[in-house]
């Protein structure tokens, strides 16, 4: 389904008042001085930058959050203080680093003792309420059985112990959850038993029963990703409608208080599922989406773990309308959400309460979405998919309306820019630093490079040109991106000759800010950057080639392996080429395949070197027909079960290396091609 925008927002019903704001129909005025202005902080979970129609994407609809940017300040280059969900809520709330809050990963508990914004604002006399997605109180996964905490079914939480060797974590049961209010949030509804009370409320108790699971992160997506799912929910009754829905009437009630209050709307899309309700799932047609221009990434020179990402990198898996799919779906969700914001935007200005109240939105964190071939989050990188989100800002009396910020800032900085935009006292404690001489024009820069803890393994860094990744944790390689020349963050420069200096600045810098932030593991950050990554560019690395069609069912081809580090293996190990298509699939996914033997044995190879295998006569098997067929190679030995143990650092043996299209008139093949993997 494609419409019309203007059709659209009479469609779903976007607020008047706030469409009309981004004409600049009503101007902001200071507040009553007598009074601190309210705060109506709006987090979204897995929001990236360019999601937001505002931030330069001319398809996807978010006129409410548009309209935001037209009132106030966008800051087009704000970055998460860390990474993922659990840290950077909490950094973003205290306006601290994960070693300083002590959220260093997600499941971790916010101590109580680290004050965030609704302890600051409940001690300075506001009434404070908190809707939606928390994730900071444990006891996120309920009764499901979770991998990473057998035996404790979904009541877990993380410990954080201090050893030698760095912080380290264990699920132990318990876990406030979402249910209780919390660090100072006196009204609070979560996405558990309150959103469980509410469906039976509306009628809906029975769907409910029938999806126990449903709530939190779980709306009832109605099939598996990689297809076009939506969520069974109303979308009058899904989750993001009912916390908004809570937002609007806390809004309405303070209308006529004399105690100014501060809200957080927490929504917990547009995260994984990507499964907006209907009709919002085809919001957008297909025709409208074009992939990312950093879409088709071999991953070539970035850190072993990208490649081994399974869950996320999906080229060479999922056709180019699978991945469509997934962005016109993510859209959908974010003009959803949008919609929602709409509805507490309209209550701020029937009340009155809009020149009052600083209004702020963003995001803990994107999705990659298709870029880099990638879907969902990835932990194994600095992408600006993944960390550079969307961040707007209305202070009434203080942001010029319709303005735009290149100011460095992080998400640390959130904090003290609401807490000085109320006139309180700026904590002297915390990391952040408040951006209103931006805001207010006194001043176009705000940091000179900024930071972000990646789960306590990487430190991720920009400056006005570069971004660089420190793997101190895992010595996995680094990264270093020209983001001037190379803003799709393709080409790893931090082996490159030439770069050096700039690299080695970077990394500094990121051993500087560790101490200069007092991280207790400063020191260790330091011995671990000095160290040469242990994992190599590439260990053992095959591409095909010498192919040719040989008429009827057959064809051949080589097989050209490159060795990147001395192979360390025993046994006789063949190479295989498997040809993957689960309609005509006999082993698996595996449809056909052939085996020859390296004429240099595998033992031998050294790095440096490269050995060619083949070419191999090949033929199609008569049970195989036409279609796409994932082309996999690697090495094995049948004596073991297992290959040498190198290809993609370790975490295989094979390797995707393209596909093979066979195609056939009258049940006769008439055509057979290789297509190789994008590089």
């Amino acid at each position: 389904m494609s419409v019309d925008r203007r059709e659209f927002l009479k469609t779903v019903g976007i607020a008047g008042a706030a469409a009309a704001a981004g004409s600049g129909a009503v101007r902001a005025q200071p507040a009553d001085a007598e009074r601190r202005m309210n705060v109506l902080y709006i987090m979204t979970d897995q929001q990236p930058f360019n999601c937001v129609g505002a931030n330069g994407n001319a398809i996807i609809q978010t006129p409410n959050l548009d309209a935001l940017a037209a009132r106030g300040c966008n800051f087009s280059r704000f970055y998460i203080g860390a990474f993922p969900c659990s840290p950077s809520r909490a950094s973003q709330l205290s306006g601290r680093y994960p070693h300083n809050h002590g959220v260093l990963q997600n499941d971790v508990l916010f101590d109580a003792d680290v004050p965030c914004l609704g302890d600051i604002c409940t001690d300075a006399g506001y009434d404070t309420g908190y809707f939606g997605k928390w994730h900071l109180g444990g006891n996120m996964y309920r009764e499901r059985e979770d991998k990473r905490a057998k035996g404790l079914g979904g009541n877990w939480y993380y410990e954080r112990s201090e050893t030698e060797a760095g912080y380290r974590f264990k699920p132990v049961p318990g876990g406030v959850g979402e249910d209780e209010a919390q660090h100072g949030f006196a009204t609070w509804k979560g996405g558990w038993k309150h959103y469980h009370e509410y469906l039976h409320a509306v009628g809906l108790g029975e769907f409910q029963e029938k999806n126990p699971w449903v709530g939190n992160h779980n709306d009832a997506p109605s099939g598996p990703e990689g297809t076009h799912m939506y969520s069974k929910l109303p979308e009058e009754h899904h989750m993001a409608s009912f916390f908004a829905q809570e937002t609007e009437t806390f809004v309405r009630s303070h209308a006529q208080s004399d105690r100014p209050w501060c809200a957080v709307l927490s929504f917990f899309g547009p995260h994984l599922p990507v499964a907006p309700p209907k009709p919002w799932d085809e919001m957008y047609s297909l025709d409208q989406v074009e992939l990312p221009a950093n879409h088709r990434d071999a991953l070539e020179g970035k850190p072993i773990r990208q490649r081994g990402a399974s869950r996320n990198y999906m080229l060479g898996k999922w056709k180019d309308d699978q991945f469509k799919d997934y962005i016109r779906r993510y859209w959908g969700y974010c003009s959803y959400i949008d919609q929602q914001i709409g509805r507490v935007f309209t209550a701020l200005q029937e009340t009155g309460q809009w020149d009052s109240t600083i209004v702020v939105f963003t995001s803990d964190h994107g999705d990659m979405v298709a870029a880099h071939g990638m879907i969902f989050k990835l932990g194994a990188c600095g992408y600006e998919e993944l960390y550079h989100v969307p961040a707007l800002v209305h202070i009434p009396g203080v942001t010029r309306p319709g303005s735009r910020s290149d100011a460095l800032v992080s998400g640390v900085d959130l904090l003290p820019t609401i807490v000085e935009g109320c006139g309180m006292p700026v904590p002297e404690d915390i990391d952040g630093k408040s951006c209103v001489p931006v805001l207010k024009g006194e001043t176009a820069t705000h940091r000179d490079i900024i930071f972000s803890d990646c789960s306590n393994s990487s430190i991720v860094c920009r400056d006005d040109q570069y971004k660089f990744v420190l793997n101190w944790k895992s010595r996995d390689l680094d990264e270093l991106y020209d983001l001037r020349a190379d803003p799709g963050e393709m080409q790893n420069l931090a082996y490159e000759p030439g770069h050096e200096k700039t690299a080695e600045r970077l990394c500094a810098a990121c051993v500087q800010w560790a101490r200069d932030a007092n991280h207790k593991y400063a020191g260790l950050i330091a011995q671990q950057a000095a160290k040469k990554p242990e994992t190599r560019i590439l260990e053992i690395a095959a591409t095909a080639e010498q192919f040719k069609y040989l008429g009827g069912r057959q064809f051949e081809m080589a097989i050209r392996w490159k060795v990147d580090k001395d192979v360390e293996a025993e046994g006789k190990h063949w190479a295989f080429t498997q040809f993957l298509n689960k309609r005509y699939a006999t082993d698996g996914s595996i449809a056909f395949r052939f085996t020859p033997y390296p004429e240099t044995p595998v033992t031998e190879w050294k790095a440096g070197q490269e050995h060619l295998i083949g070419p191999v006569k090949v033929t199609v098997p008569d049970h195989a027909g036409p279609g796409r067929y994932e082309v996999r190679t690697g090495l094995w030995d049948p004596k073991t079960h297992k290959g040498p143990g190198m290809i993609l650092g370790g975490l295989g043996n094979a390797m995707s290396i393209g596909h093979l299209v066979i195609e056939t008139k009258d049940g006769t093949i008439t055509d057979i091609r290789y297509e190789p993997k994008p590089r």
